[in-house]
């Protein structure tokens, strides 16, 4: 039986890279990929710290692109030695949700490497991994263009959920104000920028994503040092911003954000909120009428396509955030820096 080395969660805080037997036989709709380059994304994190419970022993990771070695039957769009970035949402395509262009609140949604709950997906963290729904959740890599494969690696979670948290309530000129400046905090504000508007607020204490937030043309604010309330009124002649992403995920920055909007405008919520229960300003909610887009599992398919676009055209770059390349036979150490916020955005080489 041939087998390959994969990422595997032992239990929470116990990452090994371990020797699993290799995909080979693949149903309807499926096909092998042969994986080139995957990354640790914070929604690991949830399993990792115990936050998130799964079984033991999860082959984890759902951000990753490659080559796919084989194809199943019923796969139309693809052929052995195509390249593709695959969305880490792997919806259905014919429920209800799906047919209303919302795939990632598909009744039958499975997200790799996140266990029995969701779908019982092996990890991409992986030498190789099996794709379900092939002709839904997966894209080829551009040819030629301003991207890099490892701008293209991040179209399949972090920069189609930053996007989608801006698109989905934003118009052109809109002021927007995004708390939290981690990987989708900087993603949601390079799209802002991408998408034309007027000013960015970046909100965050940590100096490094500060800086890097500003390389993007953003203004930032460290609540250290200046109210953000205070800053977003001042910019804003006292209305407040346009829109505004939380993408922090506690309740302290929540609450911040629920303060930031103008009246009739839009609060988005890409950040994982599981099983919290947070007391909001509901008087202020109602009064300035504001719309709440509670995202949930984002609808990465959706917005593949419009990513990709904007990574070749050169508008979208989100291959700057990497701050760590590692083999992947050095996932243990690579989790530690994740979880510890040494390290920005880490990078996995399966072939090392």
């Amino acid at each position: 039986m041939a087998t390959m080395q994969a990422v595997v969660l032992k239990k929470a805080y116990e990452i090994a890279v371990e020797e699993v037997p290799k995909p080979s036989e693949l149903g309807s709709g499926e096909v092998l990929l042969k994986v080139e380059q995957t990354a640790i994304c914070g929604t690991d994190l949830g399993p990792y710290s115990g936050k998130l419970e799964l079984e033991d022993d999860v082959r984890i990771g759902h951000e990753f692109l490659g080559t796919i070695t084989d194809v199943g039957p019923g796969v139309n769009l693809f052929d052995a030695g195509d390249r593709v970035v695959v969305s880490c949402v792997v919806n259905c395509g014919h429920c209800y949700l799906c047919r209303k262009n919302q795939p990632g609140k598909c009744m039958g949604v499975m997200i790799f490497g996140l266990g029995l709950t969701f779908g019982n997906l092996d990890g991409g963290q992986a030498e190789y991994v099996i794709v379900p729904n092939a002709d839904l959740c997966c894209r080829k890599l551009p040819e030629g263009g301003a991207g890099t494969d490892e701008d293209y690696l991040f179209v399949g979670d972090i920069m189609a959920t930053g996007y989608e948290s801006v698109r989905a309530a934003f118009e052109p000129g809109d002021t927007v104000a995004v708390v939290g400046a981690g990987p989708v905090g900087l993603c949601a504000a390079m799209s802002a920028v991408a998408l034309g508007a007027r000013q960015v607020v970046v909100i965050d204490r940590v100096a490094e994503r500060l800086k890097e937030a500003e390389s993007y043309g953003a203004i930032t604010v460290n609540p250290d040092e200046t109210d953000p309330v205070d800053a977003v009124l001042d910019l804003t002649d006292w209305r407040g911003a346009d829109v505004v992403v939380d993408a922090a995920g506690h309740s302290s920055a929540l609450n911040l954000a629920f303060r930031l909007p103008r009246a009739g405008g839009s609060l988005s919520v890409p950040a994982v909120y599981v099983d919290e229960t947070l007391d909001l300003p509901w008087g202020e909610i109602w009064l300035k009428g504001i719309r709440l887009v509670a995202s949930g599992a984002m609808n990465i398919p959706r917005y593949m396509d419009e990513t990709l676009a904007l990574i070749a055209a050169g508008k979208l770059n989100p291959a700057r955030m990497i701050s760590h390349r590692m083999p992947m036979s050095q996932a243990a150490e690579a989790y530690r820096l994740f979880y510890e916020r040494q390290a920005t955005k880490i990078i996995l080489d399966p072939t090392r």
